[in-house]
């Protein structure tokens, strides 16, 4: 192809390229406008939500300009799932990394060299390695894509130093853009990024936050195991992943949903590799539908049908929550977003920012912690807060997608039920905790108590007309909004702020009440309303098992053959030609080649069938 600006390429030849590689009729939201860029020779920092189609905006250009795009992708296996459907578009794609042998690094640097290639997947720390800028340099790069640019920022939720030699990339480089792509940065990161790859009067592109298709709902935190459970009967036979705090409480939640029969399967850093590797490989093929993860697992997971992400414990920053949350409905149909969380979860992450040395990394920690209680906490539309945390403006009065705007929480005025137990704190001397506190609330005869002698207090059995989750909950909020504090280490201990004192003396206290749980009706909805075309669900089940099939046939996840939405597409329309299979979704020439023949021959059959 040859090199050369955008005024080359008319939109028409753009929107032709577009269907004939990716199998698309229409650009994405401000897709053309970045690939135009590109063409033209432009740096750009491009800002677009997860699952916005950032990777075709950088994979177009590489297929229609002389040289080779170098991508800098933070993980293996993001390499590995791009380049596997960069390929099956048609595409020449390769990654040097560790994972290949010494023949396989051969071949891609021969590759290289006689100009076969349109995508090359590096890491940040391969251009660390010694003579690997040099080899760069003999090499016919036409641009570079940083994808995850918010890793270079100390602002960002997933800093990694390694990213600050791509510094160096416009020095060394002058004729080459430079086209950065995340999909969180808060304008302070933003900064950060065209700042440190110090871009040239760079484009900047920024794409609306907004995933209309997930759902966002938040729950305090009381059995989260059994609140699991039954979050995972709507979305039976679905992929989704579950993020948990800690290995232990990752390898916990395993186990339990395993003894519950529900197919998970546990990740975390401190597996062995080849582990990991077996469990990440399981969900990209669909024999493991549940990973139960820290947030090690995710980033390099470009899988577009995960139907629902569960945080059970309240995460670090809303950047890294807006993130995971992200990795849900890439595909564009509905997705369920859970997250669970509990005073203490706010306790353990003020815990771990202060034992940070370097005080202005201490106070990001915290002030990123404070943000994500102020979400979790807040009776607020909560596509309207994540929103406005990255500086957009969300004007819809309901946006029909969160828990608090469809009326599933909904904020009380517990006042005398705070009074009640603030009360209890302080009768009983403020020396004790949450349990002793609900004992005295809920007026139990235990020894703990004849010993105390609390049964003579004034609160003792104040609370009896409310269960002792409902109190178990109410302290939770009180330490969480900052009437009650958690103090002492080893005997943890309630004690009455000045804010609770407040509150004893009259001023008012309000927290969310749970209403309903959206879980099943979530998957009726998805099935029913939600899906803009007739599909014949029996058709759409035996195309599943040709791609399978194909996929298994080819060693590559189902997804990287077509999409679940395709699939729909072809049992809602059953095209009975190979043109006709050009019309669907994602289906461009390269795969029409490789599997329209397969997919005609199961719809043909079918309807001879039936």
């Amino acid at each position: 192809m040859e090199q050369g600006g955008a005024g080359r390429w008319s939109d028409a030849e753009l929107h032709g390229a577009l269907a004939r590689v990716f199998g698309y009729t229409a650009f994405r939201p401000h897709q053309i406008e970045i690939v135009k860029g590109i063409l033209g020779g432009h740096d750009s920092l491009s800002i677009m939500p997860t699952g916005g189609g950032k990777s075709l905006c950088f994979q177009l250009p590489s297929h229609l300009m002389d040289g080779v795009c170098v991508v800098i992708s933070p993980l293996i296996s993001l390499m590995k799932d791009q380049v596997d459907a960069a390929c099956a578009n048609g595409l020449r794609a390769a990654a040097l990394n560790s994972s290949l042998s010494p023949g396989g690094h051969r071949a891609v640097r021969e590759a290289l060299a006689s100009g076969e290639l349109d995508l090359l997947y590096i890491s940040p720390e391969r251009l660390s390695a010694p003579g690997f800028w040099d080899a760069l340099a003999s090499w016919p790069v036409s641009f570079f894509a940083v994808d995850e640019a918010h890793c270079i920022s100390q602002w960002g939720h997933d800093f990694r130093p390694d990213y600050l030699a791509l510094s160096g990339l416009v020095e060394r480089f002058p004729q080459c853009p430079v086209a950065a792509f995340t999909a969180t940065a808060t304008p302070e990161v933003e900064r950060d990024i065209l700042s440190r790859l110090g871009l040239r009067e760079p484009r900047l592109i920024r794409a609306s936050f907004d995933r209309p298709n997930l759902f966002y709902h938040v729950l305090p935190k009381e059995e989260p195991h059994a609140q699991l459970l039954s979050f995972l009967g709507g979305h039976e036979g679905e992929s989704g992943i579950v993020y948990r705090s800690t290995r232990r409480k990752v390898e916990e939640t395993a186990a339990f949903l395993q003894k519950k029969g529900v197919k998970a399967e546990a990740y975390h850093a401190g597996l062995p590799d080849a582990e990991r590797m077996r469990v990440q490989e399981a969900f990209r093929r669909d024999e493991c539908p549940v990973v139960v993860a820290t947030v090690a697992f995710g980033m390099g997971i470009d899988k577009p049908d995960v139907r629902f992400v569960a945080h059970l414990d309240l995460p670090k920053n809303v950047e890294g929550y807006y993130q995971e949350t992200g990795r849900a409905g890439r595909d564009g149909d509905p997705a369920h977003c859970l997250l669970l969380y509990s005073a203490a979860d706010m306790a353990q992450l003020l815990y771990f920012a202060r034992q940070t040395e370097d005080e202005e990394q201490r106070s990001i920690a915290e002030k990123h912690a404070y943000a994500m209680l102020e979400y979790a906490e807040r009776n607020q539309c909560r596509r309207k807060a994540l929103l406005s945390y990255f500086g957009e403006d969300f004007e819809e009065p309901n946006c029909g997608g969160c828990d608090v705007c469809t009326g599933e929480i909904q904020e009380e005025d517990y006042t005398i039920e705070a009074q009640k137990a603030l009360s209890a704190m302080v009768r009983s001397g403020c020396r004790f905790g949450r349990v002793l506190i609900m004992d005295i609330l809920m007026g139990a005869d235990n020894r703990r108590i004849r010993e105390t002698g609390f049964q003579h207090l004034p609160t003792y059995g104040v609370g009896k007309d409310r269960t002792r989750r409902f109190w178990k909950y109410l302290i939770d909020a009180l330490t969480r909004q900052g009437l009650a504090a958690i103090e002492g280490e080893e005997y943890p201990y309630l004690r009455v702020t000045e804010t609770g004192w407040e509150t004893l003396r009259g001023a008012p206290f309000r927290a969310l009440r749970i209403v309903e749980t959206r879980a099943r009706r979530n998957r009726a909805e998805r099935d029913g309303a939600s899906q803009d075309m007739d599909v014949d669900d029996t058709l759409f089940q035996l195309l599943r098992a040709e791609r399978r099939r194909l996929a298994e046939a080819a060693q590559v996840p189902p997804y990287v053959v077509f999409h679940d939405r395709a699939l729909r597409e072809m049992a809602a329309g059953k095209p009975a030609s190979r043109e006709a299979m050009l019309g669907i979704a994602g289906v461009g020439e390269r795969k029409l080649a490789l599997y329209g023949d397969a997919f005609l021959a199961v719809i043909a059959r079918y309807i001879s069938e039936n």
